[in-house]
C-alpha cells in the first residue's frame, strides 16, 4: 500500500500552493482494496462528489476539490487539473420567481461566462441584477433552469464552491475604525487555515494591498479613506484567499469618474491574471473595459449579451445612456428580448434541466476552529473599541459621572448601623434606593454599550458567514468583550460610591459578592442590548428601544411595587427580569431587612430574605435564557437578511 500526503507544506508528496489548503490537508492510500482519500481535519475541507467528506473511496478519472484546488485521480495518484484552475459559468434558461411573488423576477436567461472573462450585469433599477447575482453565487436556487460553475450546480454545491468565490457587496465588508493593514490581517486570520504562519499571512496581506494599490495607506483608518479606496480594501480582503471567481455588487457606485475608471482597470487587470470577474454596475462610461455585458430589462429579461461595443450597434444608439431609454419599460423589454433571441446563436438558447438536489448544509467545523474564531473575533472587537476614540471616551466616563452623582445625592452615613437605634434621623429607607440605582446603572451600561453592535455590522457578518464564520463564536465574542467592559464599569461605579458612602460590609467576601451581582446586572443588560441589536432595523432604532427596555426593567424589579402585589401576568414576567433578582442579590448582601427590622419597614421587598446560593441558582439560568433568546434573534435576523 502506498500513502501519498497532500498539503501546502513542502515535505508533502503532493504540494499544493494555495492559501486555503492546510499544511497537511489529506492522505491518499492506494492498495489492493482500492484507493481511499482521508481528510486530515483540514480547515477548508475535502470535497468528493460535491460533498465535504472525512474519507471517500476514489475511482480512476474522478475529480475532487481540496479547498479551492481541483484534482484528478488517475487510478494511482492525484494531479492538479489545469482545466479547472480557471472558472467558467453557464446560465441556462434560468427563471426565478420567489414563492410569495406573483411574477417572474428573471425570465428565461441564458449566457456563458468563459474563464478569465470580465462581465458586467447592466440594466434599469428593478431589472433583476441583484437577484441574478444571488443565483450565480448559489445563495438561491432558480425556479427553472440551472446555474453551473465548471459544470456543477452553484446552488447544490455552494459549500464546495465557496472557496472558489470572492464576493464584494455594496456595503463595506471591513470595519471602518481599523487601519487598512490591521483590518486585512484580521480577515486573513479568519479566512486562512490555522496553520498559516505569521510570515505567510503577512505576505498574503502585502500581496493583496499591493494588487489593490493600497500599500501607501496601510496605517490609515479605513474611515479616512475615499470611497474608491474603501471599496478596494473590501476587494483586497477577498483577494487574500486568491479566489478564481470574483463577484462585485456596484463597486463603482458613488465614485468620481477618475476613481471609477481606475477601479474598472484594476478589475480588468485581475482578469488578465486568470480570474473571472462579474460585476453589477449602473455606470457605463468605462463599460468598454469589460469583455462581455449582459443587459437586463424590467421583468428580468435578457435583451443583450455580448461585447460592449457591439451593443451600441445592436440597439442602433450612439451611447449606453440611450440603451437605458430603449429598454426602460416592461413592454419594450419583451420586444428587445425577442429581437435578441432571433440573432443570438441557437446553441445559447437550449434549456438545461432545473438544478436538483438540496443545497449542501455547511459542514461542521472542528471545535478548535470555533475557539480560534472566537479568540480572533475578541481581539478584533477589542481593537475596534480602542480605535474608536470618541465612543471609548463616552464609555470611560459613564461610571465615574454616574458614581459621582450618586455619591453626592445620598447622605454619607446612609448605611451606618447606628441609624437603627434612632441616633441619626436621616430617612433610612433611602438605603434600598441607592442599591437599586446601582443595579439600574449597571443594566444601563450593558444595554447601551451593546444595543448597536450587531445591527451596525450586518453586511460584514453576512459576508463572513458565507466564507466560514460560525454564528456562536461571533456572538460570544461580543458577549465576552462587552461583559468585561461592563464588569470594569460596575467595579468603578461601586468603588466611587463607596468612597463617600461606605456600605459597612464586614468581610471581603461580601464586598465581592455585591460586585458580582452588579456585574450580573451588566451582563444581563449586555444580552438584552444584543437582543435588541438583532431585532432592530437600524442602529438608531436599537438605541431608541433601550429606553423602553430599561423602563420595563425598572417597573418589574420589585423596587416600587412588591411582586406579590402585581397582576399575575406581570408577576410571572418579573420572574424573568434580571433587574429583580440582581436587586434582590445586592439587598440580601447588604442585609437590608436585618438592618432595618426594628423600624418594621414593610415596604422592603421579601426578595431581600433570599439566601445567596438560591439567588445565583436563579440568575445563572436566567442569563443563559437571555443568551439563548439573543442567539435565536441573531439566527432569525440572518435568515431575514438572506431573503
Amino acid at each position: 500500500m502506498s500513502v501519498i500526503r497532500i498539503g501546502r507544506n513542502q515535505d508533502c508528496d503532493l504540494v499544493l500552493d494555495s492559501p486555503l489548503v492546510s499544511r497537511y490537508h489529506a492522505e491518499l492510500e492506494v492498495g489492493a482494496e482500492g484507493a481511499w482519500l482521508r481528510d486530515l481535519e483540514s480547515a477548508n475541507g475535502t470535497f468528493v462528489g460535491g460533498r465535504r467528506v472525512s474519507q471517500a473511496q476514489l475511482r480512476a478519472g474522478q475529480g475532487l476539490y481540496l479547498a479551492n484546488v481541483h484534482l484528478i485521480f488517475d487510478g494511482q495518484r492525484l494531479s492538479e487539473d489545469g482545466a479547472h484552475s480557471a472558472v467558467g459559468i453557464e446560465v441556462e434558461d434560468v427563471c426565478f420567481r420567489p414563492p410569495t411573488a406573483s411574477r417572474m423576477l428573471l425570465d428565461h436567461i441564458s449566457f456563458s461566462v468563459r474563464p478569465g472573462q470580465f462581465v458586467a450585469l447592466v440594466g434599469t433599477s428593478g431589472a433583476g441584477k441583484s437577484t441574478l447575482m444571488s443565483l450565480l453565487l448559489g445563495q438561491q436556487a432558480p425556479t427553472q433552469g440551472g446555474v453551473l460553475i465548471n459544470g456543477q450546480s452553484s446552488f447544490a454545491h455552494q459549500e464546495q464552491f465557496r472557496h472558489l468565490i470572492g464576493f464584494v457587496p455594496q456595503d463595506d465588508i471591513v470595519h471602518r475604525v481599523l487601519p487598512v493593514e490591521a483590518a486585512l490581517d484580521y480577515a486573513a486570520r479568519l479566512r486562512l487555515p490555522a496553520d498559516t504562519s505569521l510570515e505567510e499571512r503577512q505576505r498574503r496581506v502585502e500581496i493583496a494591498m499591493t494588487t489593490m494599490e493600497l500599500g501607501h495607506r496601510r496605517e490609515v483608518a479605513i474611515s479616512r479613506l475615499s470611497g474608491g479606496e474603501r471599496k478596494r480594501v473590501s476587494m483586497a480582503a477577498e483577494l487574500l484567499t486568491e479566489p478564481s471567481l470574483l463577484f462585485l455588487d456596484e463597486p463603482t457606485s458613488g465614485l468620481d469618474p477618475g476613481m471609477e475608471k481606475k477601479t474598472m482597470q484594476l478589475l480588468s487587470r485581475l482578469c488578465r491574471q486568470g480570474r473571472t470577474v462579474v460585476l453589477i454596475t449602473h455606470a457605463t462610461q468605462n463599460i468598454v473595459l469589460c469583455d462581455q455585458v449582459a443587459l437586463l430589462a424590467p421583468g428580468g429579461r435578457l435583451v443583450y449579451y455580448g461585447p460592449p461595443r457591439d451593443a451600441l450597434e445592436f440597439f442602433e444608439v450612439p451611447d449606453f445612456a440611450e440603451i437605458y431609454l430603449e429598454i426602460g419599460s416592461a413592454e419594450s423589454g419583451v420586444v428587445w428580448q425577442k429581437r435578441f433571441n432571433k440573432v443570438r446563436p441557437e446553441a445559447e438558447l437550449h434549456p438545461a434541466p432545473a438544478a436538483t438536489g438540496a443545497a449542501q448544509a455547511a459542514a461542521r467545523l472542528p471545535w478548535g476552529t470555533s475557539w480560534r474564531q472566537w479568540w480572533v473575533l475578541c481581539q478584533r472587537y477589542s481593537h475596534q473599541i480602542l480605535a474608536d476614540r470618541s465612543n471609548l471616551m463616552i464609555m470611560a466616563l459613564q461610571a465615574p459621572l454616574i458614581g459621582l452623582v450618586l455619591s453626592l445625592l445620598f447622605d454619607p452615613h446612609l448605611y451606618d448601623l447606628r441609624q437603627i437605634s434612632g441616633e441619626v434621623s436621616y430617612p433610612i429607607k433611602e438605603g434600598p434606593t441607592l442599591l437599586f440605582l446601582l443595579v439600574v446603572s449597571c443594566l444601563f451600561f450593558g444595554s447601551i454599550n451593546s444595543c448597536r453592535e450587531i445591527v451596525k455590522e450586518l453586511p460584514i457578518l453576512r459576508r463572513e458567514r458565507l466564507v466560514n464564520l460560525r454564528l456562536l463564536p461571533y456572538f460570544l465574542s461580543k458577549v465576552a468583550v462587552l461583559s468585561l467592559i461592563g464588569a470594569m464599569q460596575a467595579a468603578l461605579l461601586l468603588a466611587i460610591v463607596q468612597l463617600r458612602i461606605p456600605l459597612h460590609l464586614p468581610t471581603l467576601e461580601l464586598q465581592l459578592m455585591l460586585l458580582a451581582f452588579l456585574i450580573a446586572a451588566a451582563v444581563g443588560g449586555t444580552l438584552l442590548g444584543l437582543m435588541l441589536s438583532c431585532l432592530a432595523g437600524s442602529a438608531e432604532q436599537s438605541s431608541s428601544l433601550v429606553s423602553v427596555l430599561l423602563i420595563l426593567q425598572l417597573s418589574l424589579s420589585g423596587a416600587f411595587i412588591k411582586p406579590e402585589q402585581m397582576l399575575p401576568a406581570l408577576r410571572w414576567i418579573s420572574c424573568v427580569s434580571i433587574s429583580r433578582w440582581t436587586f434582590a442579590g445586592v439587598g440580601s448582601v447588604a442585609g437590608l431587612n436585618a438592618r432595618f427590622m426594628e423600624l418594621k419597614m414593610g415596604w422592603i421587598t421579601s426578595d431581600f430574605y433570599l439566601p445567596m446560593k438560591p439567588l445565583w441558582g436563579l440568575i445563572f439560568p436566567l442569563l443563559g435564557i437571555h443568551a439563548a433568546i439573543a442567539v435565536a434573534a441573531l439566527r432569525w435576523r440572518e435568515g431575514q437578511s438572506e431573503r
